[in-house]
């Protein structure tokens, strides 16, 4: 297995280390190891079924992993530094949880609630604020990804484009110490997609830490720091984008899959 994903040794905000998850007999992960360093972007790309959103998804222990561990900033995300390992309690996973913010392929949008309500209304429950500063910090996340003139509107009048872009705001009000996005333009009529695409550029622009589970191969290409290719559940290369998109990637199963990905997108 290629990585590079040590560059600054101790800097990393996210460590994997020999991560292995299953479902029965099904291993869905095989000894994965990388890091995410802060302020970097981290794509995930493979074929359908390799593991991307299994791992993104064990990142904030929405799925309890079997093998390895998971780090934020050094601490173990969902175990007990104990052995044998017993799962956090309530209390301190959701304290985790609030440092990882997470946008699904769905928008899962309350429908009853306008877009200001939506991102508001975790800083209320969670985070405790005020209805004022929850509606204040809401404003604030809606005008980053431009929907400062929907603030009152519910899902049912926004485009899917708009529902995902409230769905990021929700997200990064909460003042994540990194985003996990598990694949979010995949839902989006083609038109739409680009609309998320230049928000999530504007936020990697600013240096949120992001982990984005993607079939947007240009978006991996040119806006990731590092590319993972997960295959059958093993992470195959983590490394600069120029070493997966460049001319002649050295792993057969990487050249199949970019290949497989071209014929299908040809216009």
């Amino acid at each position: 297995m290629t990585t590079d994903s040590a560059a600054v040794p101790g800097q990393a905000l996210i460590t994997v280390r020999d991560l292995g998850k299953s479902y029965g007999d099904f291993q869905a992960l095989q000894g994965v190891s990388l890091d995410v360093q802060k302020s970097e972007v981290t794509c995930l790309i493979g074929p359908s079924g390799s593991g991307k959103s299994t791992l993104l998804r064990c990142m904030n222990f929405l799925e309890a992993y079997q093998e390895g561990e998971i780090r934020l900033d050094g601490a173990l995300i969902g175990w007990q530094e104990s052995s044998p390992r017993k799962p956090l309690p309530g209390r301190r996973l959701r304290e985790q949880r609030r440092q990882i913010g997470m946008v699904f392929q769905q928008f899962n949008l309350w429908p009853h609630m306008t877009a200001e309500e939506n991102v508001a209304e975790g800083l209320i429950q969670v985070r405790r604020l005020s209805k004022a500063e929850a509606r204040d910090r809401a404003q604030l996340a809606l005008r980053k990804v431009n929907l400062q003139d929907k603030t009152g509107n519910y899902p049912s009048a926004l485009s899917g484009g708009q529902q995902q872009r409230v769905a990021i705001a929700r997200a990064i009000a909460m003042e994540p110490r990194v985003v996990l996005f598990d694949e979010p333009t995949s839902a989006l009529d083609p038109e739409l997609v680009g609309e998320v695409l230049n928000v999530m550029k504007a936020l990697a622009a600013e240096g949120m830490t992001m982990v984005v589970v993607t079939h947007e191969m240009g978006f991996a290409a040119h806006v990731a720091h590092r590319v993972g290719f997960l295959d059958h559940g093993r992470l195959v290369a983590c490394v600069p984008p120029a070493e997966i998109f460049g001319a002649d990637p050295a792993d057969p199963r990487i050249r199949s899959f970019l290949q497989t990905y071209r014929e299908r997108n040809v216009v």
